[in-house]
């Protein structure tokens, strides 16, 4: 079968299984398996060996990508403590961390170029279970990470399963089928060996780099409402400047969608808090 096909079978199956929690635990809303549908649009990394990297964990462990592939399922979870729907999916991912980390899964957070002692302060703040690691900014490009947070679902057969960028709500919907799947090759012998993966990593043709569907595009010209918003918004790129200064892809869209949406009915905090919670992404 098909390795494309065969995954989306599993995000059915896996939409499926979300229907079947509901009388245990509050089911996301139809717009949301929406979400969850588009979400896995990483289509150019599915099937795709992983990208290999090292990185020392802040309990002072070093995990290399080489050396864990083909034992367990692995999920990198890139995010930056300023973003809010990071912050907001923490709490599911580590229920799913503690309830599965004796099975073959294994959970890496991969904080965005940020200081030991914010990433400190931040894990503090919410609990934490499962590693945390810094990237230098290496691991993100290696993965071309440009929005936070970024899920990847890593195989047993050191393959991507799952690219997503945006938060995770349900973490059973979008685990649980992938786990159940690798689990099956784990008992068949279908896993992949460190030499083996680097030596598939090696003749791998890299992705196309992506085009910038905005290139050349003049920017809309913002209302004084739309300047004043810009102007007052810092931007959610993690840097300091306003939206109105900064030259990231982030700001960018927000400069777009103030100059081409209808915000009517709105006060200004109100859309400042709907652009930052959809635009929560790096400038990278």
């Amino acid at each position: 079968m098909n390795r494309s096909i065969l995954y989306l079978s599993i995000l059915v199956s896996a939409l499926l299984l979300g229907a079947l929690h509901y009388k245990i635990k509050p089911q996301i809303d139809e717009a949301k398996l929406k979400e969850y549908s588009e979400a896995f649009s990483g289509r150019d990394w599915q099937g795709r060996i992983a990208p290999d990297f090292t990185l020392k964990t802040l309990d002072g462990k070093q995990f290399e990508l080489a050396e864990n592939v083909g034992k367990k399922m692995i999920v990198l979870n890139f995010f930056a403590t300023w973003c809010g729907p990071c912050r907001e999916e923490m709490p599911e991912l580590n229920r799913y961390y503690n309830e599965h980390k004796a099975e073959p899964f294994l959970l890496i957070g991969i904080d965005a170029e940020e200081s030991e002692e914010r990433v400190e302060e931040f894990l503090e703040k919410v609990h934490l279970d499962f590693p945390v690691a810094i990237d230098g900014g290496d691991v993100r490009k290696k993965y071309r990470v440009s929005s936070f947070p970024t899920t990847v679902v890593i195989g047993v057969d050191g393959r991507v399963e799952v690219y997503e960028v945006g938060a995770l709500t349900n973490t059973d919907v979008a685990f649980a089928n992938f786990l159940n799947f690798n689990r099956k090759l784990l008992d068949s012998g279908k896993v992949i060996s460190a030499a083996e993966y680097r030596a598939a990593l090696q003749k791998q043709q890299p992705l196309p780099e992506p085009k910038d569907a905005d290139a050349g595009e003049k920017e809309a010209a913002l209302d004084e409402r739309g300047t004043r918003i810009a102007s007052s918004m810092v931007c959610p790129c993690g840097c300091d400047d306003p939206v109105k200064a900064c030259k990231c892809e982030t700001a960018k869209k927000i400069r777009k969608a103030l100059a081409t949406e209808d915000f009517k009915g709105q006060s200004d905090n109100e859309i400042i808090r709907a652009l930052n919670k959809r635009f929560c992404s790096g400038a990278m």
